[in-house]
């Protein structure tokens, strides 16, 4: 039980630097004028911390850790669907388009997080 514990703990920490991570990516991607996108050393940290946080948690029933995922993959699809336009029309590889592309990665991570949590049964002992 205690192992338990100790995994989710860890799987909340790597959700809560994932979402982090993306902050800083969307707050430094804003301030830059020049509209490149996602810096590639925070997309591919972001991306390792999501899927950590993922794996580790898989087996413990945490919703903050779908929500904080979820969350992290929509902050971090803005400044890539700023530089575009918020529009789909134009699309250059590399470029914003990567930006969605992982953004939706991460936040597909957290609905399906969110999904298996709904899901799992809670055993009680009478």
């Amino acid at each position: 039980m205690r192992h338990d514990k100790f995994k989710a703990r860890i799987g909340r920490g790597l959700a809560a630097a994932t979402l982090a991570l993306c902050v800083i990516n969307a707050i430094g991607n804003v301030a830059l004028v020049t509209k490149v996108g996602p810096t590639p050393v925070f997309s591919l940290a972001a991306i390792v911390l999501a899927t950590a946080a993922f794996v580790v948690s898989w087996k413990q029933k945490s919703f903050l850790v779908a929500g904080l995922l979820a969350t992290s993959g929509i902050i971090f699809m803005v400044p890539a669907l700023n530089a575009m336009g918020y529009s789909l029309a134009i699309i250059v590889f590399p470029g914003p388009i990567l930006g969605v592309i992982f953004g939706l990665a991460i936040f597909g991570l957290g609905v399906a997080k969110g999904i298996r949590t709904a899901r799992t049964q809670v055993v009680t002992a009478r």
